[in-house]
C-alpha cells in the first residue's frame, strides 16, 4: 500500500457525512505520514515540527519520535491536483462507500475539484 498522509478538509464538499472525516492523499509534498489541512478558503496548510529521538527500549524500535514545536504553514504557492480519499461503513452498502476528490490548486489555493463516490464491495 505504501506511505500516504492525512488531510483534514474544511473546504467545503458535497458530502456533510464526511465532512470532518480523516481523509488519506498521496499527492502531497512531504509522503511520510504528515498532516495536511485544506482550510476553508481553499489554501493548503502542514504541520510543521521538530523531531526529537530518545532511546526506549520498550519500543520495538528501540526509540521513540516526539514531534515538538509543533505548528500549522501555508504550504505557498502550491500548484497541481492534490487528491484526497476515504471509505466510511454505512448501514445500506455492506461494503462501505468510498469517497475521493480530485482539487486543482494554482498559486497555493483551490482552483477546481471533481468528486466522486462509489459503493465497495464487502
Amino acid at each position: 500500500m505504501g506511505m500516504f498522509d492525512e488531510v483534514i478538509c474544511h473546504y467545503p464538499l458535497p458530502w456533510p457525512e464526511v465532512q470532518d472525516a480523516i481523509w488519506h492523499s498521496k499527492n502531497t509534498p512531504a509522503q511520510y505520514l504528515e498532516r495536511y489541512e485544506i482550510r476553508a478558503d481553499g489554501t493548503l496548510w502542514h504541520e510543521a515540527y521538530t523531531e526529537r529521538f530518545e532511546k526506549d527500549a520498550s519500543s520495538p524500535f528501540g526509540f521513540h519520535l516526539y514531534r515538538d514545536d509543533v505548528h500549522w504553514v501555508q504550504v505557498s504557492g502550491f500548484c497541481g491536483e492534490l487528491e484526497i480519499y476515504t471509505s466510511v461503513k454505512r448501514a445500506d452498502h455492506p461494503g462501505g462507500q468510498w469517497y475521493s476528490v480530485r482539487f486543482w490548486f494554482r498559486d497555493g489555493t483551490v482552483k477546481d475539484m471533481i468528486s466522486s463516490r462509489e459503493a465497495t464491495h464487502g
